[in-house]
């Protein structure tokens, strides 16, 4: 009972701005997969009134079924999602979901609500809302965990429920406006639903974390009613790229023999990219960058495949031979951070100097697009010490461990800059800058 507790708490917990710090450990970032997703989520960021790209979209690798939304315009989506979906409408269909939650603020709104909640009776009422969305009765798992006369805590439970219909609804707008099917997530919900009479350890996370999945299906069954299946399928191209993101997906995420055995069964262009993959994760590179070699040659201006040939090049320490290919993946994607601090790392490898100013200004330019993603700053620290500016790489070191949470590791690198007599203004300025927050906080 322990334990079931325990297990449900983290579960609901998903709601609040904690979990997407702790479901760091498990992102990660790739050009294609999440410029793919982007790309496809595009026309649903616009009926929901949101510009392409201010909402970002960043896979977990994690086997459970599961998507959701934490406290800034970020979709969170699991990999099991994913690969297990059944349709490329489905997915879709669970970002409009998402997207609804965003629209309608409710992630601020929740943790509010969870603090305001009361400190003693804050876990019980937590605990309450996660057997819930395990499918208990709202007044059964309100009277046992918290107790029938807590109004406070149904209120709670009666807010999550509501935030989840609103997110339907709108999701169901957003599909609508953006002229995409809800079949797909009907036929999720479906499953969802089914699983109520499944015991505990066979539900999925999203059904444990989504509540009233027999009403919601309600919902989506009678919005296909009305709707009559009027919209249109998606696009040959739009399914084109969903198969290709899902296989890319699948050859990094399961085991590198069985992704060779599957893909051997055709001779498409993912199914060559799946198998460079998996050669790649077993260590063969050779046999990596010979099917790689013939992707890029094939399709020239696909970026992904170059982008994809620099990995494998970098990884066999031909680093002149990686930064070239990044550059070309670079023509056809001048923006991409990945691809711009893959190449710093590469033409840091070469070990010539007259490179390090193109790593430095490749570098930055990532920084730019990523400003709050730390590894950029370690490469960029990296790349300044290389080329002998010393100051420029302490200052680097330090803003990466603000963005790490050690401030007082932020103040010594600080301090570090300051003590250097060479520092141009900026460098200087920000670093006092460092001081005047944080330096209070250094031993």
């Amino acid at each position: 009972m322990r334990y079931s507790f325990l297990r449900k708490l983290a579960l609901i917990s998903l709601f609040s701005i904690t979990i997407a710090q702790s479901a760091l450990a498990g992102l990660i970032r790739d050009t294609e997969l999440e410029t793919g997703l982007q790309t496809l989520a595009t026309p649903l960021m616009r009926a929901a009134g949101y510009a392409p790209d201010a909402i970002s979209i960043r896979i977990i690798i994690d086997s459970s079924y599961n998507a959701f939304v934490a406290g800034e315009r970020v979709i969170y989506i699991h990999s099991g999602l994913l690969l297990n979906a059944q349709s490329a409408e489905e997915i879709l269909g669970v970002i409009a979901h998402e997207l609804g939650h965003l629209k309608a603020g409710h992630v601020p709104r929740r943790d509010e609500a969870l603090r305001d909640a009361g400190t003693a009776g804050t876990l019980a009422a937590i605990a309450a809302l996660a057997l819930a969305a395990g499918g208990a009765p709202s007044d059964a798992a309100v009277g046992v965990m918290v107790g029938g006369t807590d109004q406070a805590k149904r209120k709670l439970l009666r807010s999550f429920r509501y935030d989840e219909a609103v997110a339907d609804e709108l999701g169901l707008e957003y599909l609508d406006k953006a002229g995409i099917s809800s079949a797909g997530l009907e036929q999720m919900m479906r499953r969802m639903a089914a699983q109520r009479a499944l015991p505990e350890s066979r539900q999925s996370q999203y059904y444990q974390t989504h509540p009233d999945s027999a009403q919601r299906l309600a919902v989506y069954q009678d919005h296909a009613r009305q709707d009559g299946h009027k919209s249109a399928p998606l696009s040959a191209d739009d399914t084109k790229l969903m198969n290709r993101l899902v296989a890319k997906l699948r050859a990094y995420s399961e085991p590198a023999q069985s992704v060779l055995r599957q893909s051997a069964k055709t001779d498409s262009a993912d199914a060559i990219y799946s198998q460079a993959i998996a050669q790649y994760r077993r260590g063969d590179l050779a046999a990596a960058i010979t099917l790689m070699d013939r992707l890029s040659a094939a399709h020239p201006s696909d970026p992904f495949y170059h982008e994809f040939r620099g990995d494998i090049l970098l990884s066999m320490a031909k680093a002149e031979a990686a930064a070239a290919a990044y550059e070309t993946a670079l023509t056809f994607r001048p923006s991409s951070p990945q691809i711009l601090v893959n190449l710093g790392r590469a033409l840091i490898a070469t070990n010539d100097k007259k490179r390090f100013s193109r790593a430095i200004e490749a570098i930055s330019a990532a920084q730019k697009t990523e400003p709050k993603w730390a590894f950029i700053r370690r490469q960029l620290a990296i790349a300044y010490g290389r080329n002998g500016d010393i100051a420029a790489a302490d200052l680097a070191l330090a803003e990466e461990a603000l963005l790490l949470g050690d401030d007082q590791q932020a103040v010594r690198m600080a301090k570090r800059v300051l003590a250097d007599d060479r520092p141009k203004d900026e460098l200087r300025n920000r670093a006092n800058d460092i001081l005047f927050r944080f330096g209070k906080l250094a031993p």
